[in-house]
């Protein structure tokens, strides 16, 4: 069995057993979709495992194609592929393009026998890699990113695997004239402050005039911003 088939049973079986993934289909070889489950909304997101070319053609149009059809693109990369040595990238157009993206960062995996481990590296401008720690599968989350490069322009859908937070809970009811400012933020009015400004970037990147070219971007943002600033002035961290 190939690694990447490895990888790709790794992933299928452990995601379909975490309580807040609806669904895990393979749709076709190192390509995974997953449906995730949140309090008032879901994302579809689009896993790629890849072991071959990791070329710009190949992220242009799955990034393009995902985020047109409502999805998160995912890209878990072989450690082997982008830093044979374990230790220096070989700074294609492919991996710049994707470092750009996933802000400097980009999970990779390794296969030892039968053990899968799925982790993040930091990547310099020289190459050079910073490994982090091991993700969590159920921290699997969308999140928006914005390209300003000669193959990709404006915002696409991605996802990563992103720790939250939940030290801060919210102890006290959410006053009544609140709850539309957490709507407008798709926000639950349970969410903790990290949950909050999580909510407030995915909404600043979906509507910020600078990519949102539509009519009345710059009014969204304004409701936004006001949305933002007065939950967190009720939960005391302005």
């Amino acid at each position: 069995m190939s690694q990447l088939q490895i990888v790709s049973n790794y992933l299928v079986d452990n995601l379909k057993h975490i309580k807040k993934i609806r669904s895990v289909r393979v749709m076709d070889e190192g390509a995974i979709l997953v449906d995730v489950a949140h309090p008032r909304f879901h994302e579809d997101i689009m896993i790629y495992v890849v072991a071959g070319e990791l070329s710009v053609g190949f992220i242009k149009k799955t990034l393009n194609a995902n985020t047109n059809a409502d999805r998160h693109t995912l890209y878990i990369v072989s450690l082997e592929l982008i830093a044979p040595d374990g230790l220096h990238a070989s700074m294609t157009r492919g991996l710049r393009l994707l470092l750009e993206g996933f802000a400097g960062r980009i999970y990779v995996y390794t296969v030892m026998g039968t053990q899968v481990h799925i982790f993040p590296v930091r990547v310099d401008r020289q190459g050079n890699l910073t490994p982090e720690s091991p993700v969590r599968l159920e921290d699997l989350s969308g999140e928006y990113a914005t390209f300003d490069d000669e193959y990709l322009l404006g915002v696409r859908k991605i996802a990563g695997f992103n720790p939250q937070s939940f030290s801060i809970e919210i102890e006290t009811p959410v006053p009544e004239y609140l709850v539309p400012y957490f709507d407008r933020l798709d926000a639950p009015t349970s969410a903790t402050i990290s949950e909050v400004k999580r909510a407030y970037r995915r909404k600043a990147r979906q509507n910020h005039p600078d990519t949102d070219p539509s009519p009345g971007a710059t009014e969204r943002m304004q409701a936004i911003n006001e949305a933002y600033q007065r939950i967190l002035e009720w939960m005391g961290d302005e």
